[in-house]
């Protein structure tokens, strides 16, 4: 009697741990098929097809309801289409999920920003920046900067980006942004220094490029401002800053046939 209870224990112990090792490969299955879903989606955003990638984004939850990345990416899809309360729904629900999140912080705080409400966002963004698990703080400190800047706090505006550059000396787009609180200051070799920089590290950017030609008019360097207004269009061919480009040196060449 005692041996047949002996064997029943051992083979129910079996199926348990038959069913465990089931439950535990079907859920794997599942975060796998989220994350496929959650990719699909943001790439699908990225393409400017916020419909597809939606839908994608919103099946990757009904996978995985508790995952803060999809939930972080929803927030980011509804803030990129001005649907800031589901976005901060979202981002507050990654929170939740996982408070020591710094991107879902910095992507919060970015919300804010849209929403005008600078003192939230100034947190947030501190609250990201100074984590130390956040991969990209440069980031969040030039949302710092960015923000102190529209404030027109342009000196603490300048710190923060100096700050990002601590963190990425590479970060281009923390030089240009730079360049722009300068000139505010009308310091202007200061302003040249920072496009050039920003040039310097994305060339193929076309923002940096039309900054300086912009400058360059300022202190009336003609030839320099046209070099910078032409290599705008070469960046942008058809986009919003090579028409500004193309402008800007049409009104050029009036100002010189009418001279």
């Amino acid at each position: 009697m005692r041996k047949t209870r002996s064997w029943i224990s051992i083979w129910c112990s079996i199926v348990l741990l038959s069913f465990l090792c089931a439950c535990a490969q079907d859920k794997s299955v599942i975060i796998k098929k989220a994350r496929a879903k959650e990719r699909l989606g943001n790439s699908l955003l990225v393409d400017g097809r916020f419909e597809q990638g939606l839908k994608e984004l919103l099946e990757a939850e009904k996978l995985a309801p508790n995952d803060p990345e999809i939930q972080n990416s929803l927030g980011i899809a509804y803030r990129d289409v001005g649907k800031l309360d589901e976005a901060i729904k979202h981002f507050n629900r990654a929170l939740e999920l996982r408070p020591d999140y710094p991107e879902a912080l910095n992507n919060l705080g970015t919300v804010y920003v849209i929403k005008r409400d600078y003192e939230k966002a100034l947190k947030l963004f501190r609250q990201a920046a100074e984590d130390v698990t956040y991969r990209t703080p440069y980031i969040a400190y030039t949302n710092l900067g960015y923000v102190y800047h529209i404030k027109g706090d342009y000196e603490k505006a300048i710190f923060y980006y100096k700050k990002a550059i601590e963190k990425f000396p590479g970060y281009s787009v923390a030089y240009d942004n730079m360049g722009l609180a300068y000139e505010k200051l009308k310091k202007w070799d200061e302003a040249v220094q920072c496009y050039k920089l920003a040039i310097q590290f994305a060339p193929n950017a076309p923002v940096p490029h039309l900054h300086l030609a912009k400058v360059y008019l300022t202190l009336d360097l003609k030839k320099e401002a046209v070099h910078e207004l032409l290599e705008t269009i070469k960046a942008d061919r058809t986009g919003p800053y090579g028409k500004e480009a193309r402008r800007l040196l049409e009104e050029l060449r009036l100002k010189e046939s009418s001279s």
